[in-house]
């Protein structure tokens, strides 16, 4: 047997055996996510589709969990899962030597963005004004003294609120030991900071945040990363239809946190009135695992017959040539782990 298709059957049947609806969280799914990018990171072309299926299954779950969530008013369990990336770093920028040695006093923050995208290529892109990009594409820039440290943020806590005990008056303490190892000895760490007395004094963070940081995402939440493997993969009824339960998921937390300001459990509240159970049955999500068992009966055909086309999955992926150089496969079918991330060279004017 082919090692991937064993791989793959035994990834599949060990999810299908651990996965429990009313104990399922995002990270039970995340490690799933993790174990497939590891069986797909070398796979054949013709396995593609098999891994689309298979990657379907963790979105079905994905889409399960939100509409438990939503059904719950579980705002931050709900929000972690379809809004807040999973890992943002903070980029503390050099802004001393840039307006020194580059004569930039302005918008510092969108300059540095510009340097990293020519560094960066196609590798380089943006969500609401984040760059994401491979943290190892930016040791280039901590090793110019562009960048004085990245630190990760706290996911459930504002920037402002991090970094007001991070960036106290007495600077040295904060940050000596770290922008050592990047920056020479003669760069002085608290004059690089540039902090204001205001900041020092423990008040509004935001401006020296906007002047001297740029945010990257690391890792992106579950249904984003999900998305971006299955948008090229599945059909596009199929990812309307995965659009349309996490639109109703977004309604019904909305409808459930409007419903909590008269009951305090709604709508499991005793007191709720029955007469007011049709509206809400119609508005909660109550999804089940019905999308996930359709998900794995078209694996299972696609299993157990080499020629099956899944109505589920983007015509164009059965017509990606079975013989290919690996870099072209990845060029028509790009699941974004495959991707090949190429660093930056110091060489590099920026």
């Amino acid at each position: 047997m082919d090692v991937t298709i064993g791989d793959l059957i035994r990834f599949n049947e060990f999810l299908d055996s651990t996965i429990d609806p009313k104990n399922l969280d995002e990270e039970f799914i995340t490690l799933r996510q993790v174990e497939l990018e590891g069986i797909s990171k070398n796979s054949d072309v013709k396995h593609f589709p098999l891994i689309a299926l298979s990657y379907a299954k963790l979105m079905e779950l994905t889409v399960l969990l939100a509409g438990k969530y939503a059904d719950n008013c579980r705002t931050t369990d709900f929000g972690d899962l379809v809004v807040n990336p999973r890992h943002i770093d903070v980029c503390i920028l050099n802004t001393r030597l840039i307006t020194e040695d580059y004569g930039i006093a302005e918008s510092i923050p969108r300059w540095f963005k510009t340097q990293v995208h020519e560094c960066t290529g196609s590798q380089y892109s943006e969500d609401l004004g984040r760059m994401v990009v491979d943290p190892s594409l930016l040791s280039h820039f901590l090793e110019r003294g562009l960048l004085l440290r990245i630190v990760k943020k706290e996911r459930h806590t504002r920037l402002s609120d991090q970094f007001r005990d991070c960036i106290p008056y007495d600077a040295q303490s904060a940050f000596s030991k770290e922008i050592a190892e990047f920056i020479p000895a003669a760069h002085n760490p608290v004059k690089e900071l540039d902090l204001d007395d205001r900041i020092g004094k423990g008040l509004d963070v935001a401006p020296w945040l906007a002047r001297n940081t740029v945010l990257n995402i690391v890792k992106n939440t579950l249904k984003t990363d999900l998305m971006n493997v299955l948008r090229e993969v599945m059909s596009a009824d199929y990812l309307t239809t995965i659009n349309q339960k996490f639109e109703k998921a977004h309604n019904s937390l909305a409808y459930v946190n409007m419903g909590r300001k008269n009951f305090a459990n709604f709508p499991y509240d005793e007191e709720v009135p029955l007469t007011e159970w049709t509206e809400i049955n119609r508005t909660l999500c109550h999804f089940n695992l019905d999308g996930y068992g359709m998900i794995q009966s078209e694996l299972d055909k696609s299993l157990s017959n080499p020629c099956y086309k899944s109505p589920f999955l983007n015509r164009l992926l059965y017509s990606v040539p079975k013989a290919q150089d690996t870099n072209d496969q990845r060029h028509h079918v790009k699941f974004q782990h495959h991707l090949t991330n190429h660093r930056c060279h110091s060489e590099l004017a920026i």
